[in-house]
Parts: structure tokens; C-alpha cells; sequence
């Protein structure tokens, strides 16, 4: 089944929601231009707080674009418009009421946008309701800012016609306009993103793929079907991805189950793309999405019964936002590599969570050949084996030393080191996999250091002997750097990959 998100009602909210972004940093520009234009202090204040505002704001239409997961270009058109806008506002021939009158025309404009957008969502699908949930805000604080631009355009336009000030009670009329209006609006406004954690953006994800899932399977039209599918792959996919980049590097130090998390979303993906191989109309289509909501479901609850408690106990809220900051910069860069009007997602990554590594690891080979570390200790390992087992009696004649009484326990010892260093060996060939091998060597290399020191000490034992036990305890050093150097250049390679 071919992965496009062509429908032409997406993609309109899409463009909708592109202009909604261009206008809105319009009307930050104008913000900031009637603050240097505008000696009342009152009006100033206002001005400050719609500024900070429709900062906000900004931030929000970016959270809703990015859940939303349509890019839609701006027209030449809205861009040209909006420049001359622009322009007319900077112009010196507008009195400070008329760019008032201009400024509040916008926001009007913007106004009716949301409430657009807000029922063409209810036409389209309810996933696309789930996903552009936080611009009730943007609204509703859009058409308060109307209620406080018509106070300012009253007030000076009064002065500009007689030089005397307008009706005291004016800001009064104003704050009661506002209040009503929260009445009316007050139930439908989410949230700030200034609230908006990552446990947030987290959720709205996972709402919207429950809904996707309910809709493919409830549906019995093979077109919506795989424009529901097409939203669903690119949403889940991304998703995945973007918390393999952000979320789980970050909470690794604090959940020891990161990597079986980290297996089930690869594993969520890979199914993803088993699914894309069947007909909508296939008998068996909605069996296997079946199974696919299934491990969703499973990994969703993980998440949210284990990674949530997890970020809540060990992050404050400031990391949390800034987390959530950095996973909508994860999703917009992956969600810019691709034009899903034409491209299947698959082709975008195809990778799974060991070639993402990769790249990682060998950035790190260019200071260090870690490679060749760990299989010079697989020869060692060989080497001193195969020397032991075979000349430990001649050895201990030559030091003057005891032979061993239960000889067939040493040379149990040996097979062992002889079977470790095949295990350093297969690290070498892939230095991305087996650490849980590298972690075995520094716990066994430990222990044997420690054990020949002692009995070195004791004067049981050869000082010769100790020497293996160096070269041991040096390299479980270098095995311990190794671990903590992968670990650092990993997160390091993939914060970078956000913020490129």
C-alpha cells in the first residue's frame, strides 16, 4: 500500500495552519512596533502582555503543526499580502489609531483562521481534532486581544479627533468583554505552552494514535482507510524516532529498562512497514492492524506506567519543557526530510536503532581504535590460554614454584579466558552491539586482578602470575572508558542531529 497523505483536506488545513504561523509573526512585529510608537503607559502594559502573549502563541501553532504532521507551504500570494501589510504598518502616513485599526483587522483575520481550522477538524477526522486541540488557546486569546486593540483604537482615536481623553469606564467595558468571553470560551482553552511538558506532547501523540486506530478500523471505505493509515504511519514512525533521539538518552541514567523501551519502538516500527505491504481491501489488512494497535498499546502503557514517573521524579519542570522543546525540533527536522505527498516515510529511515548508531561509534573510532582494543585482548585471552593449558607445569618448574595440586581446575580457568576472548572478538567486529559482553569482561578482569593481588601479597602465589592480572585490570580501565565514552558520544551525535 503506497504511504501518502494526499488529501487534499489535510493538506488545506495545512496551508491554513502555514499562513495562521506567517501572520503570527506579523503581528509580533506589530506588537513590538506600537510599543515604540506609544508613550500611555496603560496601553504600553497591555501591549507588553499581548506581546508576551503572542510569543506563546507562536510556540503553540508550532506544537500544533508539528502533532498535526501535514507540512503545507505558504502561497506566494499570503506571503506578498503580508509584506505589504507589513509595510503599511512601518508606513509614517498611518496615524497611531489607524495602525491600531490595522493591527486589530489582523488579529480579527487570525481569529476566524482558528475557528476555520477548528471546524474544518470536525469535518476531517477526529485525529486531526486531537492534534490541533492546543489552538483553542490561540483563539480564544486572539479574540481577547480584539476586545483590548477596539479599548486602545477608542482611546486614541478620541485623542486624535478632540485632544481629550475618552470615557474613563472604558477598560472596564473591556475587562467585562474578556470575562464574558471566557465564559463562553473558557471550557474549550487546553493549555499554554508555557504548561507544556513532554509528558504532554507525549500524550497528545498517543491520543491521536488511538484515534487513528479506531477510525481505520471502523472504517469500511479502502480511500479513507489509507489516508487514515498514511496519517498513522507517519505519526507513529516519527514519533518513535524523535523519542529514540530525546527522550530515551535522557532518561537512561534513571531507568535501568531503557533499552527493552527502546526495542519495543523499533519493534512498533517494523511492524508499521509489515502492515504498509497489505491492501486496505486486503481480508487480513485489519488483522494485522489489529496486532499493530496491540504493540502500540503495550508500548504506550510502558511508557506512560514507567518513562512518566521516571521524568516526573528526576526532571523539574524547566527540564521538562525544555525536553518537550527538543522533541518538537526532532519531529520537525524528521518531518522535514521527506514530502509524504510524494515519498513513502519508509525511504526517509529504513534503519534500524543499530545502523542509527553506527555513525555514532564511529566518530568516536576516529580518536580511539576501539576496535582494535578489543580484539588485541582476544589474542591476549588466546595467547595466555593456550600457554597455560598446555606449559603451566613447565612454567612453575622454571619459577621454582609448587605444581598445582587439582591441575584440571586451572585448566577449567583457561577454557574460560580462552572462550571470553571469542567473546571480545565478536565485540571487535561490531563495537555498536554485545556491551553486555564488555560489561562481563570488566567484572571478570576485575576479579582477577583483585584475586592474584592478594594471594601475590600473601606470597602464595609467583609475582610473575600478577603480570596477566595487570594487563587485566588495565584493560577493564579501557573497557570501562569505552562504555562511558559510547554512552556520551552517542547523546552528544544525537542532540546534535536535533539541533542541525
Amino acid at each position: 500500500m503506497a504511504i501518502t497523505i494526499d488529501d487534499t483536506k489535510r493538506i488545506a488545513i495545512a496551508m491554513q495552519l502555514a499562513e495562521m504561523k506567517a501572520l503570527q509573526n506579523v503581528l509580533i512585529s506589530n506588537d513590538q512596533l506600537l510599543m515604540g510608537a506609544i508613550d500611555d503607559t496603560k496601553i504600553r502594559q497591555r501591549l507588553q502582555e499581548m506581546l508576551e502573549q503572542d510569543q506563546q502563541n507562536l510556540d503553540i501553532l508550532d506544537t500544533v503543526m508539528i502533532q498535526y504532521g501535514v507540512q503545507g507551504e505558504l502561497k506566494e500570494s499570503v506571503r506578498q499580502r503580508l509584506a505589504d501589510t507589513q509595510s503599511l504598518m512601518e508606513d509614517s502616513k498611518l496615524t497611531l489609531s489607524e495602525k491600531v485599526l490595522q493591527h486589530e483587522l489582523l488579529k480579527h483575520q487570525q481569529t476566524m483562521a482558528g475557528l476555520t481550522i477548528h471546524k474544518a477538524a470536525q469535518v476531517v477526522g477526529a485525529d486531526v481534532e486531537a492534534a490541533i486541540a492546543p489552538l483553542h488557546t490561540v483563539n480564544f486569546e486572539n479574540r481577547a486581544h480584539q476586545e483590548q486593540l477596539k479599548g486602545m483604537l477608542e482611546i486614541l482615536g478620541v485623542r486624535e479627533l478632540t485632544g481629550q481623553e475618552a470615557d474613563q469606564g472604558l477598560w472596564a467595558r473591556v475587562e467585562d468583554a474578556i470575562a464574558a468571553l471566557t465564559g463562553v470560551a473558557g471550557s474549550v482553552v487546553t493549555r499554554t505552552d508555557d504548561e507544556m511538558s513532554i509528558r504532554d506532547l507525549l500524550l497528545m501523540d498517543h491520543s491521536k494514535s488511538d484515534i487513528l486506530f479506531a477510525e481505520i478500523l471502523g472504517s469500511d471505505d479502502p480511500q479513507k482507510i489509507q489516508e487514515y493509515f498514511g496519517q498513522l504511519y507517519q505519526d507513529v514512525k516519527i514519533h518513535g524516532l524523535a523519542e529514540e533521539q530525546v527522550l530515551y538518552p535522557a532518561v537512561r541514567p534513571y531507568y535501568k529498562y531503557t533499552e527493552e523501551i527502546i526495542d519495543q519502538t523499533d519493534h512498533v516500527i517494523e511492524m508499521l512497514d509489515e502492515v504498509r505491504s497489505f491492501d486496505p481491501s486486503d481480508p487480513d489488512f485489519k488483522t494485522q492492524v489489529k496486532r499493530l494497535r496491540q504493540a502500540t498499546r503495550e508500548h504506550i502503557d510502558h511508557e506512560e506506567n514507567n518513562i512518566f514517573p521516571t521524568v516526573r521524579e528526576n526532571f523539574s519542570h524547566e527540564q521538562q519543557k525544555q525536553m518537550a522543546t527538543e522533541f518538537k525540533a526532532a519531529k520537525s527536522k524528521l518531518q522535514d526530510q521527506q514530502n509524504f505527498s510524494a515519498v513513502p516515510l519508509s525511504q526517509v529511515n529504513q534503519s534500524s536503532r543499530r545502523d542509527r548508531e553506527k555513525p555514532q561509534v564511529s566518530s568516536m573510532n576516529n580518536s580511539i581504535p576501539w576496535k582494535l582494543v578489543f580484539q588485541t585482548k582476544a589474542v591476549i585471552n588466546w595467547v595466555e590460554a593456550v600457554i597455560f593449558l598446555v606449559a603451566d607445569r613447565w612454567i612453575r618448574e622454571l619459577l621454582n614454584t609448587e605444581p598445582l595440586a587439582n591441575p584440571e581446575y586451572s585448566q577449567m580457568v583457561y577454557g574460560l579466558v580462552f572462550i571470553i576472548g571469542i567473546g571480545y572478538w565478536w565485540v571487535g567486529r561490531d563495537i555498536s552491539q554485545n556491551h553486555d559482553i564488555v560489561r562481563l569482561g570488566i567484572l571478570a578482569q576485575s576479579s582477577v586482578f583483585a584475586v592474584l593481588a592478594y594471594h601475590t601479597l600473601l606470597g602464595s602465589l609467583h609475582p610473575f602470575y600478577l603480570i596477566s592480572g595487570v594487563i587485566d585490570l588495565t584493560f577493564a580501565i579501557l573497557f570501562i572508558w569505552f562504555l562511558s565514552s559510547y554512552s556520551r558520544t552517542r547523546e552528544t551525535a544525537q542532540t546534535r542531529q536535533v539541533l542541525e
